[in-house]
């Protein structure tokens, strides 16, 4: 039995990305763990930006403790994936400021999609030090391709990279879609590959997982139905059912 490990930038992203592998995985007895970077809470003394209490509010979450609630919304996901979840103390990127300033790293939607240069580099070390002091020994690490340069994905990748093995990828879903990248620019042609079909019972926990994080699915789809029948679509075209190591 294998154990596989997932970095998710975000709570939301490997079930989005490969939910119906990782169920999949896990009904073949192979233990997955997804392990959140961003999970951290935001400066407590810095404000939110007006930015991040416009996201708070068009996910539907108000005032609340927004990074628990998308926690608890992450630990109901797992149970439909079979997976366990472990967390890092990075905050999101719409939460953080640059160091020593009161600066904000995202202020508006394209900041999310600048380069981590030069201010937050320094994030870098601590993950890369999380990983390597609590990746299981032989453990499958697999990380997103960061298709899309979401600041939070290159720094996920970027922190992996960093242990100096071979790391599995995935595809960054729906950034690979929105965006429409040529998946030929971001994976080498020597590269291993491992795919795994989605099932219907597959994809129906791949859809119930992606339903958990019910603040996010109103930042792609105007609701339920129309998430279930995208990823459907998504998995009919082979997408979500390939790792690839490199």
């Amino acid at each position: 039995m294998k154990e596989w490990i997932f970095l998710a930038p975000h709570f939301d992203d490997v079930v989005l990305s490969v939910g119906g592998l990782v169920w999949k995985l896990t009904d073949m007895g192979e233990r997955v763990e997804i392990w959140t970077i961003c999970a951290g809470d935001p400066p407590f003394d810095k404000p939110q930006t007006d930015y991040a209490k416009m996201l708070h509010i068009f996910w539907g979450l108000g005032e609340v403790n927004v990074p628990y609630a998308r926690s608890q919304e992450d630990a109901a996901c797992c149970r439909v994936l079979g997976t366990t979840f472990r967390r890092y103390t990075v905050p999101d990127c719409i939460y953080r400021y640059y160091p020593g300033t009161d600066d904000a790293v995202v202020k508006v939607p394209d900041d999310i999609s600048t380069p981590l240069e030069p201010g937050e580099t320094y994030l870098i070390s601590p993950v890369t030090d999380f990983l390597r002091k609590n990746l299981p020994e032989g453990c499958e690490l697999v990380t997103p391709l960061a298709i899309g340069h979401h600041r939070d994905h290159v720094l996920t990748r970027t922190a992996a990279e960093r242990l100096g093995s071979p790391l599995w990828h995935y595809v960054d879903y729906p950034y690979i879609i929105r965006e429409q990248y040529n998946l030929v620019d971001w994976i080498p042609a020597h590269a291993e590959q491992i795919s795994l079909p989605v099932t219907p019972e597959g994809l129906k926990a791949w859809q119930d997982g992606v339903a958990c994080q019910g603040s996010q699915i109103v930042l792609f789809w105007p609701d339920d139905a129309e998430m279930r029948l995208a990823l459907e679509t998504y998995s009919k075209s082979g997408g979500g059912a390939t790792l690839w190591k490199f």
